[in-house]
């Protein structure tokens, strides 16, 4: 595999300090929550400023574009982040991700000719794909600082995309009333904040001003070939969220999913603080399990699953209580029509947010391809019950078919896990004057 170079450091510059586990926390959970908040604040624009039809319309673009990209991406962030070893270099996932990023825009625009959808659509769906490309450069850089705990920066410059973004996008779209000049806007403030950002931030850290471009064929194959499974996995993650909209979209119209798409935004804050947390930890998780502390793995992962039951309760809670005074106040009466689908809606976030712990953990193991028919159930029992749901209990059918969906895989994560600890522990019994190598 590759090894380190003069252009390209395994380490970072002295000034990154690795920080506390907290402080790498409370800097990736107030990047995320503002960067969620920025992402809301684009479709509230478009709730108060347009209609729901719009808000549809674009989120029908997010929901065709996410499962296409969460797979061209293959989690490079992930795998990046978790390869203590340093198997691989920089350039290496950069490169892969400039590839599968083209691949991604191409397959978009190979669905969108194939669906058929009118002329603004189509075009809105493209730009979004364009976003997503973009966004993707970010991603493999974050992977980089991630590697090294250095998810301060990572922060800054979710907060900064997060605020020009919605900034450009909402000034456009109330000067324009149009959806493509503010979905123009969007890629020209995330690709102004990448180059000026995300790409210097790279360079510090690897003390190198070259464009971090390297073909070597045999280390592209061989990382491609390992992130495949989690990429595969990331899709149907991402499909699994997105089919109940897709039917709701077919078979209740844009305006209906206009009103799903915002409620679900309400409740992605529990999303962001699980995410955050993870992805504060999973580095620290990885290099427990490299060095098998299995005793310290638990405690930590343990830890991560009371607090995601602990986000739940509060989240159902408060939604009970509060849930529509603040979806009328945001939204607008229409949106708080189903107050059922909203508390399922929550529910679902907060039991997503343990079984999102568990897959860390998987993941912090590098038991990549174990997740695969995990996700691929889930999406199986997401399919079945959108379509089986939906046509007789509408919005409230679509937010039921994906709790069950992440009950399933909540379920199947624990028992892999508790699986991958095992065979991992008798290895390390087996083999103890042997240098103990992760599951794959």
């Amino acid at each position: 595999m590759a090894t380190a170079s003069l252009n390209w450091k395994t380490q970072p510059n002295s000034d990154l300090i690795v920080p506390s586990l907290r402080h790498s926390f409370a800097w990736t959970l107030a990047g995320s929550l503002v960067y969620a908040g920025c992402q809301w604040g684009m479709l509230s624009v478009l709730a108060k400023l347009g209609s729901p039809a719009i808000v549809g319309q674009f989120a029908l673009a997010l929901a065709i574009t996410a499962p296409v990209f969460m797979f061209t991406n293959l989690q490079l962030r992930g795998v990046q982040a978790t390869d203590a070893q340093s198997e691989y270099e920089f350039p290496d996932y950069f490169t892969l991700r400039c590839l599968t990023m083209i691949a991604g825009m191409a397959i978009v625009a190979g669905v969108v000719a194939a669906s058929r959808y009118d002329w603004t659509t189509s075009l809105v769906i493209l730009l979004v794909a364009v976003a997503k490309a973009v966004e993707s450069l970010s991603d493999v850089v974050a992977g980089l600082l991630q590697k090294f705990e250095r998810l301060d920066r990572v922060a800054i410059g979710l907060m900064i995309r997060g605020g020009v973004s919605v900034s450009a996008f909402g000034i456009v779209f109330w000067k324009s009333n149009s959806l493509i000049c503010a979905t123009s806007a969007l890629v020209v403030s995330w690709t102004a904040v990448v180059i000026a950002y995300d790409f210097q931030m790279a360079h510090k850290v690897l003390a190198s001003k070259q464009v971090p471009l390297r073909f070597n064929r045999n280390n592209l194959q061989h990382l491609a070939f390992l992130a495949l499974p989690i990429g595969i996995v990331s899709a149907l993650f991402s499909l699994k969220a997105n089919f109940p909209r897709y039917v709701v979209e077919r078979l209740l119209g844009s305006s209906q999913l206009g009103i799903f798409a915002s409620l679900a935004y309400l409740v992605i804050v529990l999303e962001m603080i699980s995410n955050a947390l993870g992805q504060s930890v999973v580095a620290r998780l990885s290099q427990m399990f490299a060095k098998r502390d299995f005793r310290q793995f638990r405690r930590l992962l343990t830890k991560l699953l009371l607090f995601g039951a602990m986000l739940c309760a509060i989240g159902v809670l408060a939604a009970a209580f509060m849930g529509r005074a603040v979806i009328t106040m945001v939204y607008g009466p229409p949106y708080a029509a189903d107050m059922r689908c909203f508390l399922v809606m929550v529910f679902t976030a907060g039991t997503n947010a343990i079984g999102s712990f568990l897959l860390y953990g998987l993941t912090a193991a590098r038991n990549f391809k174990i997740q695969l028919p995990i996700v691929g159930c889930s999406v199986l029992v997401a399919i079945i019950l959108s379509f089986a749901l939906i046509p007789r209990y509408q919005l409230l059918g679509a937010a039921l078919a994906l709790l069950m969906s992440v009950i399933v895989q909540l379920l199947l994560s624990g028992l892999a896990l508790i699986i991958t600890l095992r065979s991992a522990y008798v290895m390390k019994t087996v083999h103890a004057n042997v240098d103990f190598v992760p599951l794959v």
